[in-house]
């Protein structure tokens, strides 16, 4: 009642004395008063941002008083008067407690900052709605700081502690999920690794070439993000599991992977792609075994240049270096360009290079002809992973929050693997010659990424390839000698056929590597007239329909998405037409009234029996929760909290100390 008086004559109100009966909590008397009363004492600041000064020694006030039961109030004392200027009417709306979120605009705010919205942007939507900033019920400096609320509300119980809560929240809405976590002596959080149901899908289904990099750090305690990483049918990024590890030890990573393999009953993967950290090469050596370890090529040729410095003068010598890197199609061939490379540059004492050809097997493609590694070359994918981390982790970053952008960039690729799958459904691809059968035949299995890999190699066999010899065994087998058409190149290719059961073999081993037909096959296929692949040739990781038959779509524990929003948008746009329809009619009003009375009162009931069943699962998972202290907090090597600095600040850099020394030197020599 004060608070609606006050802001209507224009000062902000503030409470003040609260007294209670004795032996009992009912209110005696209750004050509320000018939130400019009294004056606050004047202390002297260094700090260079100073508050304003609000406080005039106002006198106005109220006192409420109650009798002993609390029922009856009576106001004893009341002072009008105030000795400051009072708002005026276009002010009010900036008065202090005229101001408030209502349960409505904060679950609004919250659902756009998680989406990614800026606060100041998710301010002015709202103030759009309702017509204008004065309208709002609250300020811009509210909405920020109600934003802060809300992040400091996931992690008040400590940011190891919100993180178990959140992972054990998921596995109860997820009865696939799965985490660990270790701590050190001192039950500080060091690494956890989860992994959810869809992601145990996803390595059931595609987890034959995963690639793992750690390569970024950018949270408040150092912890490197470590996202295990495959590709699907449609050759886009699938997650299949990660973890956040504080330091980079062969003890760290033996930990990851065989918590990776326990999630994932054991099945080890047939190629795995990671950098050169010697850590990791010999945790993967002792937990991997029988699994392919390449290193990444980018990695390599990054350093090329640096550790060899005939590469950049020498191109003759730089591109022997990339023919033995994925251009060798056997490893007498690689020792060949090898060899010329060495002699060539005179490179027998560069130490680097030696090192770099006794690991030849972890990095050559010449060597790895035997397993399948989806044509890869690099971690490139999982730094895709690390770019999107960037846009929602700092380095002042909770663990929540980072796990939190994690998942929020998991669920975006998810999004895009099911408009790629609608797509696929919906619609066929155009094919470039219309006539050919075999086309048509793969038109239908592959998705329509993999189509278009797979016409490439079709288009380049037919146009590009020519059949130089044709040796006949027995019956049914051929072997076929092949090179490029335009004589680029004097390498021949032999291609083995059964005319029989249509079996073929390529020396450049194209389809054991990648898991598509080379362009010499097809070349031969298309030489023997055949309208379909054989199906053996045809790997169902990248058909159509790679999960149907393994797992259904509405498998249990697969999370599916939470519309908040649109929910709520729905809802509010069917109650306003609602309103516009029986606006004019009485009998329908009150019809309406009384009838979302009901149903707000039902829908109560609802909502109280869910949080009374949650509440009791919380305390039972909070009563089992080990007590886990958070990370020490540390500072990423070459990362600063200040600004960044613009174009013109960069360019115009002031001249450094020392070459204003040199000029003073210079000038005195002179």
């Amino acid at each position: 009642m004060y608070c609606e008086y006050a802001h209507s004559i224009g000062f902000s109100v503030r409470k003040e004395h609260l007294s209670y009966w004795i032996h009992t909590r009912i209110i005696k008397c209750r004050a509320f008063c000018c939130a400019k009363a009294g004056l606050k004492r004047v202390r002297p600041s260094p700090k260079k941002y100073r508050k304003l000064e609000t406080r005039t020694g106002c006198l106005a006030c109220i006192y409420f008083t109650t009798d002993t039961e609390g029922r009856n109030w009576t106001v004893t004392k009341f002072v009008e008067e105030h000795n400051h200027p009072l708002a005026m009417e276009n002010e009010q709306h900036l008065l202090r407690s005229a101001r408030s979120i209502s349960k409505m605009q904060g679950s609004l705010i919250k659902n756009l900052t998680d989406a990614g919205v800026k606060t100041v942007h998710a301010y002015n939507f709202l103030s759009n709605e309702v017509g204008g900033f004065d309208n709002v019920g609250f300020s811009k400096s509210d909405a920020y700081n109600f934003v802060q609320r809300e992040k400091k509300a996931l992690i008040e119980r400590g940011d190891s502690l919100s993180l178990l809560k959140i992972l054990q929240e998921k596995q109860l809405e997820d009865n696939m999920f799965s985490y660990d976590v270790r701590t050190d002596e001192l039950s500080r959080l060091t690494s956890f690794f989860w992994m959810d149901g869809q992601s145990k899908i996803d390595y059931d289904c595609y987890g034959d070439v995963v690639i793992f990099d750690t390569t970024y750090r950018l949270n408040k305690y150092n912890l490197a993000c470590a996202p295990f990483i495959a590709v699907n049918n449609h050759w886009q990024n699938v997650f299949v599991g990660g973890a956040f590890i504080s330091e980079e030890s062969i003890d760290s990573f033996c930990w990851v992977f065989n918590t990776f393999l326990k999630f994932v009953g054991g099945k080890l993967p047939t190629t795995i792609f990671t950098d050169q950290d010697q850590a990791m090469v010999v945790a993967i050596e002792r937990v991997f075994i029988g699994t392919r370890h390449r290193l990444c090529q980018w990695h390599i040729s990054k350093k090329a240049p640096s550790k060899v410095p005939c590469f950049n003068n020498e191109k003759t010598v730089r591109g022997l270096f990339y023919q033995c890197m994925s251009k060798c199609d056997s490893e007498l061939e690689f020792d060949r360009y090898w060899n010329e490379m060495i002699s060539r540059g005179n490179l027998q004492e560069n130490r680097w290079l030696g090192d770099l050809h006794r690991a030849r097997r972890n990095w050559s493609t010449a060597f790895n002809k035997d397993v399948l590694d989806l044509g890869i070359l690099s971690t490139q994918r999982s730094e895709s992973a690390n770019n999107g981390l960037h846009g929602c982790s700092k380095a002042t970053s909770t663990l929540v929050e980072c796990f939190m952008g994690l998942e929020k960039l998991v669920g975006s690729w998810r999004r895009g693997e099911r408009d790629e799958d609608f797509r696929c459904k919906q619609g066929a691809v155009s094919l470039k010659v219309r006539s050919c059968a075999m086309l048509k035949h793969v038109s239908k299995f592959y998705t329509s990424k993999m189509f278009v890999r797979f016409e490439q190699a079709f288009m380049e066999g037919a146009a590009g390839v020519c059949v130089a010899d044709e040796t006949r065994h027995d019956e049914n087998n051929y072997l076929y000698v092949t090179k490029l058409c335009d004589g680029s190149d004097d390498k021949r290719w032999f291609v083995s056929y059964n005319s029989k059961t249509n079996e073929t073999a390529c020396s450049c081993r194209g389809f054991e590597t990648r898991g598509i037909l080379c362009k010499h096959i097809l070349r031969i296929y298309n030489l023997k007239n055949l309208r379909e692949i054989p199906p053996v040739y045809l790997l169902k990781r990248f058909c159509r329909d790679a999960k149907k038959g393994i797992y259904l779509s509405n498998t249990p524990g697969i999370i599916e998405c939470n519309y908040n929003l649109i929910f709520r948008n729905h809802l509010m746009r069917f109650a306003y037409d609602l309103a516009n329809r029986v606006e004019n009619n009485k009998d329908a009003k009150a019809h309406v009234l009384g009838r979302l009375h009901v149903l707000a009162n039902e829908a109560d009931e609802i909502v109280e029996a869910v949080e009374m069943r949650r509440s009791g699962l919380s305390d039972e998972n909070d009563k089992n929760t080990p007590l886990v202290r958070d990370p020490v907090k540390k500072k990423p090597k070459g990362i600063s909290n200040a600004r960044l600095k613009g174009y013109w600040e960069t360019g115009s850099k002031k001249p450094s100390k020392t070459i204003n020394l040199l000029k003073i030197v210079i000038t005195l020599i002179n």
